[in-house]
């Protein structure tokens, strides 16, 4: 079923689900605020903060938001609530310490759906910062655009750069498996590939992914693994492919680093590089790629 826009600005629901998230949070909610497309709101929850009102605050400063508090569930379980809450027809999921492209991330993704109305999906590239915003050299998800079937296996963005139609949401019942704590955004996009949605790639960066120390996924490694482990499973994936996809992913991201350090540090700076790492130590220096700061 195609997309239907009732006008020339459809509404954009950006939902965003966050705990404790006082360190990061205003960078994202700056970041949504600085896109030139005049017909946006964003919602977002407090899952149950626990930072002596840090979170909350950051929040009242900014009366344009739609947010509230309740007890913890998860993140998964949030989304679901803002999903549910949303007015918009094109529904959009950042983190609270990731943000958009600024100034024109949205109104390009409004632009080419109402010129593609058949999609139920759109997504473009993301790029990669550091804990203090600042670029990195990497972008660990091949650009696109790639096969529906690939998708499953890690050939798309993350959310940050895919919007999705809220009528397929509601149709098609695809709400986020609340019994996971990580996973449940790959679990999401395998399903809305198995339902036939149909994906659009916008070649250009929508979204930003910031990579820094206190990401659930770093902390709870071992929960990552075993519940991609268990998504494979329950959708008849060969788990040793998606390794070996990933760990081409990986090698990717390697590749690039080590151009990166040959273009801005030179030979000295990129054998210093290897021999930190041989030595599972970091570089004095190199605070813009190093990611466990």
């Amino acid at each position: 079923m195609p997309m239907i826009f009732t006008d020339q600005q459809p509404l954009v629901s950006i939902i965003t689900s966050v705990r404790n998230g006082a360190l990061y949070m205003e960078d994202t909610i700056q970041s949504v605020l600085q896109q030139d497309y005049p017909n946006i709101e964003h919602i977002i929850i407090d899952d149950g903060s626990t930072d002596d009102g840090a979170t909350v605050a950051i929040l009242k400063r900014y009366p344009h938001l739609r947010w509230w508090s309740r007890e913890n569930k998860g993140i998964y379980a949030t989304l679901n609530d803002g999903f549910a809450a949303a007015r918009g027809s094109i529904l959009g999921n950042i983190s609270a310490d990731d943000m958009y492209v600024a100034p024109s991330a949205i109104s390009a993704v409004v632009n080419y759906w109402q010129l593609h109305p058949d999609l139920g999906c759109v997504y473009g590239r993301l790029l990669y910062v550091d804990k203090n915003g600042l670029p990195l050299p990497v972008q660990t998800h091949p650009a696109g655009p790639w096969s529906t079937w690939l998708l499953p296996y890690g050939f798309l963005t993350s959310l940050p750069s895919l919007f999705v139609s809220r009528q397929i949401v509601i149709r098609e019942n695809l709400w986020f498996d609340a019994t996971l704590q990580l996973a449940g955004d790959w679990d999401w996009v395998i399903r809305l590939a198995k339902i036939g949605c149909k994906f659009g790639y916008l070649n250009r960066p929508l979204g930003m992914h910031r990579i820094h120390a206190g990401q659930a996924a770093r902390v709870k490694a071992d929960t990552m693994r075993v519940e991609r482990r268990e998504i494979c499973r329950r959708y008849g994936m060969n788990y040793r492919l998606f390794l070996i996809v990933n760990g081409m992913l990986s090698y990717q991201h390697k590749v690039f680093k080590g151009l990166w350090i040959l273009r801005t540090k030179g030979m000295k700076g990129f054998m210093d590089e290897i021999v930190c790492r041989l030595r599972r130590s970091k570089p004095v220096s190199d605070s813009l790629i190093d990611n466990k700061q």
